[in-house]
């Protein structure tokens, strides 16, 4: 698969550009290799606490939270035992729940 390439020029300041040459340093990597691997960690945090919140708010089940996540049902689980989050899921919820991603498939 070919992925197709941009340049883009930017601006830093100082400290931003130390954690780039860190991680370019302890990764053995180039900077723009670096900036990558910092751009795709953040925004799979950002994904994460978005599926968190929409969890939280009820406005998600814990399949789909995951789906958004792109993580597994049980490190959603795991997450969201982490973050404290409680749920209002009844198990038996949770089973209807995957027996509709199942069926799905």
């Amino acid at each position: 698969m070919n992925k197709q390439k941009k340049f883009l020029g930017a601006r830093m300041e100082t400290e931003i550009l130390e954690i780039v040459d860190k991680v370019s340093e302890e990764k053995k990597i180039d900077r723009t290799s670096a900036i990558k691997v910092l751009v795709r960690a953040g925004w799979k945090e950002l994904t994460l606490e978005k599926a968190l919140e929409l969890y939280r708010n009820g406005k998600v089940s814990i399949d789909k939270a995951a789906k958004i996540a792109g993580i597994t049902v049980s490190e959603m689980m795991d997450k969201i035992a982490e973050h404290g989050i409680k749920s209002d899921e009844t198990i038996e919820e949770y089973r209807e729940g995957i027996k509709m991603l199942m069926e799905s498939k």
